[in-house]
Order: C-alpha cells, then sequence, then structure tokens
C-alpha cells in the first residue's frame, strides 16, 4: 500500500528540540532578572524607562531553526508499485539578520528582520526494489521577514508580544543547475506566512527578546523534472519551526 507519512517521530522530534531550547532560555533569562545587582541597577528598578518612546530601534538577531518540506503526492505516485512512500524529513539550521522597528503606536510595532537563513531539508523515498533513496535539499535563503508586533502592557522589566507577517525570500547562490536532473531540485523563490510569540526582557544596557516563530511556505517549490521523485509529487512547500534571539 502507498503512503505518505507527514506525522512520524521524527518529523516532530526537531520543533520538541526547539521548544526545548526557547523554555530554557526563558529560564535562564527570568533567573539572570532576579540578579540583586545588575551592571549596578538594583532588584526591582526598571531598565531603559524610555526605550519604548523612541520611533526606531536596530539590532541584530540569531536564529535556530526545525526546517521540512511539507508534501502532496501526484496522480503519478498512486500509479505505480515502485515507490512505496515518501516521508519528508526534519533538519537543523540557523540564521543570521539585523533588526529594523518602527513604533506605530503604543502597543504595536512594523518589524523588518533581513535574514540570512541557512536550510536543510530531507525526503525519503522508499522503493519497494531498491529501498530508501534519500533527497537533501540544502540551500541558503536571503529573507525579508516583515512582521507586525502587538505588545503587552510592560511591566518593570517584562513584557509578552505576538507577532505575525510575511517572509518572502531569494536563494542566495542557488544550486539548482549543481544538481542533475536525475535528482529531486526546488525552485529558487519561496513565500511564506509566520506567526509565534516571545518576552522582551529589559536590562541596563540593552533589551533581549527570545521568540518563536511558525512558518508555512505558500509557494510551490517543486522543480518539474521528468524524473521519479519529482514525478510522484505535486508540490512541495516549507513548513519551519525557529527560536529567535533578538538583541536591541
Amino acid at each position: 500500500m502507498h503512503t505518505l507519512d507527514f506525522w512520524n517521530k521524527q518529523h516532530l522530534s526537531g520543533k520538541k528540540i526547539v521548544l526545548i531550547l526557547f523554555l530554557l532560555l526563558i529560564q535562564a533569562s527570568f533567573s539572570f532578572a532576579q540578579e540583586k545587582k545588575t551592571f549596578g541597577t538594583t532588584r526591582g528598578s526598571q531598565n531603559l524607562p524610555n526605550y519604548d518612546d523612541k520611533t526606531f530601534h536596530y539590532g541584530f538577531t540569531i536564529g535556530f531553526n526545525s526546517a521540512r518540506f511539507r508534501a502532496e503526492q501526484s496522480s503519478l505516485f498512486m500509479a505505480t508499485d515502485s515507490i512505496i512512500s515518501v516521508i519528508p524529513r526534519s533538519s537543523a539550521g540557523f540564521s543570521l539578520g539585523f533588526i529594523i522597528s518602527y513604533r506605530l503606536a503604543d502597543y504595536f510595532d512594523l518589524r523588518l528582520l533581513p535574514t540570512v537563513s541557512f536550510y536543510e531539508r530531507k525526503i525519503e523515498y522508499q522503493f519497494a526494489q531498491r529501498g530508501i533513496v534519500e533527497q537533501v535539499s540544502d540551500n541558503t535563503f536571503i529573507e525579508f521577514p516583515l512582521m507586525l508586533k502587538y505588545k503587552s502592557q510592560r511591566r518593570k522589566n517584562l513584557r509578552m508580544y505576538m507577532v505575525g507577517g510575511v517572509k518572502p525570500g531569494i536563494e542566495a547562490g542557488s544550486k539548482k543547475k549543481d544538481r542533475k536532473p536525475s535528482q529531486l531540485r526546488t525552485n529558487n523563490m519561496d513565500f511564506a506566512i509566520e506567526y509565534g510569540f516571545g518576552f522582551d526582557i529589559y536590562y541596563p544596557l540593552f533589551k533581549f527578546s527570545p521568540e518563536i516563530r511558525i512558518s508555512h511556505g505558500l509557494v510551490n517549490m517543486l522543480n518539474a523534472d521528468p524524473n521519479e521523485y519529482s514525478r510522484s509529487l505535486n508540490l512541495l512547500s516549507t513548513h519551519t519551526v525557529s527560536v529567535y534571539l533578538h538583541f536591541e
């Protein structure tokens, strides 16, 4: 019987690792914020009291991601007995970028985050005769997430926030030509919606914001090559869970 396994345990393991990392970062940040003195500031005092009154803020971000494809089978997949299953696998990656934040109102910011992201996504094809064959998509993307940020009321040196927006991206130094037409190849442009939440933690000299975001690609990344890997699928879209560490 032909199967297309989306929700296997290995797919979810990358998300669990990202979530555990995010929770550990929050715990460490709260522990650090409870120190009696930090750079001469006593416990309970408000750091950077006029920070949010400024129109623009700038900073940089470091991200860690767990990325995979979402796959949709084609009619050819059901018509042949050679391929038994197609299983997308999650892999880890990371991102580096800058932050440009514009204050719209007391509780709303508009944020542009130009980012260079490194992704690795894998798909396992199980054949009746050859067994498992793995196809790997290793990409470097230049991305421009545009996010609307809604902030809660500040409580001393902490506030929670939610973000949502879009993320267009283009592959840098596309490897599409380097891969053979007999292999699985992907297109070099993507467009995704993103949403998530995080915490703004105010320190005497900067603001630190751990954030978790989920991204769903809206573009079909599948390159229509006449090989068994491509022809067995109708669609490949991206799905990413990321933890970002923002410093502003």
